[in-house]
């Protein structure tokens, strides 16, 4: 799913389901030098299970135009950036690595965005 977040292009895998914004949204994070691949079999299992998926690219990894954000709250903006552009109110926050520093930045800049934190 290619959507436009902050004048960019940003890429985020949904599981192989079509994203429906008014499902149970969970979005995975994935760490430094990373794209959304690293989750690929857990995004494409939520998916199937009911929930709505985002495993994004950050800007300048994967599918994501741009360069690289240079702090981890620039990439929380970001993220929450994602989820606006995306119909996401609520969701889920899985983070791998650095990701965890951006899930858990993002829950504290916005906690009523932010239902659950999943930290690897």
């Amino acid at each position: 799913m290619k959507l436009d977040v902050q004048g960019r292009q940003a890429y985020a895998y949904t599981g192989g389901k079509a994203f429906d914004p008014s499902l149970a949204c969970v979005v995975f994070i994935h760490g430094a030098l990373h794209d959304h691949s690293g989750w690929t079999l857990l995004a494409r299992w939520c998916a199937h299970h009911g929930y709505g998926v985002l495993a994004l690219n950050q800007p300048g990894h994967g599918r994501s135009a741009g360069p690289p954000l240079p702090s981890v709250e620039a990439l929380a903006d970001w993220t929450l950036a994602l989820m606006t552009a995306a119909g996401v109110q609520q969701a889920t926050l899985v983070g791998h690595s650095m990701g965890t520093l951006i899930a858990l930045e993002a829950a504290a800049r916005a906690p009523e965005r932010v239902t659950r934190l999943v930290l690897l």
